[in-house]
């Protein structure tokens, strides 16, 4: 599963508080509906989860990071995907208006 991230600066990092992903999906239900695109891959910016703050929530964010593995590629040989980190160009509060939406 693919974990969706959202996460807002401090310093030099991106931080995501309360220290776990917002959502969980198979990436190919992520990549339309938050426009995760092969270029959008993050070479060195990665969520820092800071279990010590509280959650807080979207509209309180600043950006949405996408994190996926091994098993999110299995079996797509033709992909450009890696393992890694995508940004998404939404904000945390439509992202999650989006996850919701296409939930139901």
């Amino acid at each position: 599963m693919a974990k969706v991230w959202f996460v807002r600066r401090r310093g030099a990092e991106w931080i995501a508080p309360g220290g776990a992903p917002a959502h969980e999906a198979p990436l190919a239900e992520l990549v339309f509906k938050l426009d995760v695109a092969p270029q959008r891959w993050l070479s060195w910016e990665r969520p820092v989860p800071a279990a010590e703050l509280p959650r807080e929530e979207p509209t309180q964010l600043s950006k949405v990071i996408v994190e996926t593995n091994a098993a999110d590629l299995a079996g797509q040989d033709s992909t450009t995907y890696k393992v890694g980190f995508y940004d998404s160009p939404y904000p945390p509060a439509e992202a999650a208006r989006r996850l919701r939406r296409h939930a139901a």
